[in-house]
């Protein structure tokens, strides 16, 4: 990831083990299992892609499932699943999937995935979401909210994000 870009152009970060969901409640103070990403790509204050990381004696597509279920509950349209060895991509809105040679760095990532510029997508996504520091993360439907109301709001000025 690093090779493409991630996590050394300015504006990507590479979130690793990324909490999707705390896990359902079971009651009686218990939760179950917790939903997290092996890695989260993002890019200008967007999630652009999930990866699933599995152990190099796995086979490159051991983890599709987990990665189309994460991108699925993230509304992220790029997913991919990894062994170390090799890079296994998807594109949730086409259905095209297959091995790819690399990762895509930030900017193609962010011109896949945003073919149109728009003056107002650009200056919302230029602000950061503020958290807390970390201590007060939203939850994946909130920043799904969030983003449907910015590119709504957006929409009416000119062409949705």
């Amino acid at each position: 990831m690093k090779a493409a870009g991630w996590g050394v152009v300015e504006g990507s970060r590479i979130r690793r083990e990324y909490p999707i969901t705390p896990g359902r409640i079971e009651g009686l103070g218990r939760r179950g299992k917790p939903l997290t990403a092996d890695y989260l790509l993002e890019y200008r204050n967007r999630k652009l892609a999930v990866v699933e990381a599995k152990a190099w004696d796995e086979a490159l597509t051991e983890g599709v499932g987990q990665a189309k279920n994460y991108a699925g509950k993230l509304a992220i349209r790029f997913t991919y699943s990894t062994n170390g060895q090799g890079i296994y991509g998807i594109d949730m809105e086409t259905g095209k999937e297959g091995e790819m040679p690399a990762y895509p760095s930030p900017d193609e990532l962010w011109q896949k995935t945003f073919a149109r510029t728009d003056a107002w997508c650009d200056r919302f996504d230029s602000v950061p979401f503020e958290d807390k520091g970390g201590s007060h993360p939203t939850r994946y439907y909130q920043d799904i909210a969030i983003e449907r109301v910015m590119e709504a709001i957006a929409a009416t000025s000119s062409a949705s994000c």
